[in-house]
């Protein structure tokens, strides 16, 4: 009888699920341990892309529910990287918080092209690409290689997945103007971040 329990409870704990890993999305709500509030990026393997104002490097990033997530192990003029250090707690998807279609790849879209993003503040708002390689001066120091759109962004904006159809293109790094005298808005690659670090997109 004794061994009959056992091999029953064997049973049950074999037929029970591991808890279920938390989805992390481009647009993700995460927090961090210096009490900034940031988003996620676009998915890559292993990693997230964050805004570089979450914090310096060493900070500890938080996904939903408070779970830590990892550390932010980069800080670079346009974006910040995390190192996820426990990947079974999370699931990278290769998804947009608010738009329904999956992320394939990076396919850089053309000046005069459209582009989308779906933004905390404004919600979902699409332009053109207006420019590329530009330059931009901001209180932090001057930024190189962006692009300029003509989406229209307000405060909280900030760090919104920029897309075209299903093809990642960046992410909101700022604007000049707001959405009602006409805009201005800029992001950083993100081609450019994918060669620089070695990284695999997540795509659906």
């Amino acid at each position: 009888m004794r061994t009959l329990l056992i091999v029953l409870t064997l049973l049950v704990a074999t037929a029970t699920p591991a808890s279920a890993a938390t989805p992390l999305e481009a647009g993700t709500i995460l927090t961090t341990s210096t009490g900034m509030r940031c988003a996620n990026g676009f998915n890559v393997h292993g990693h997230l892309l964050v805004s570089p104002s979450c914090g310096p490097v060493g900070t500890t990033v938080r996904g939903p529910g408070g779970v830590e997530i990892g550390p932010i192990i980069a800080v670079r003029s346009t974006y910040a990287v995390v190192r996820i250090t426990n990947p079974y707690a999370w699931i990278q998807r290769p998804t947009v918080a608010g738009y329904n279609q999956a992320i394939t790849g990076s396919f850089e879209t053309p000046v005069g092209g459209q582009v989308c993003t779906v933004g905390r503040t404004t919600g979902w708002r699409c332009g053109t690409v207006v420019a590329k390689n530009v330059t931009v001066s901001y209180p932090t120091g001057t930024v190189y290689g962006l692009t300029r759109t003509s989406l229209c962004i307000e405060p909280g904006d900030q760090w919104s997945p920029v897309f075209t159809g299903t093809q990642a293109q960046g992410h909101v790094l700022g604007a000049t103007g707001n959405c009602s005298s006409g805009a201005s808005s800029f992001f950083y690659p993100i081609n450019r971040i994918l060669s620089a670090e070695g990284f695999r997109l997540v795509t659906g």
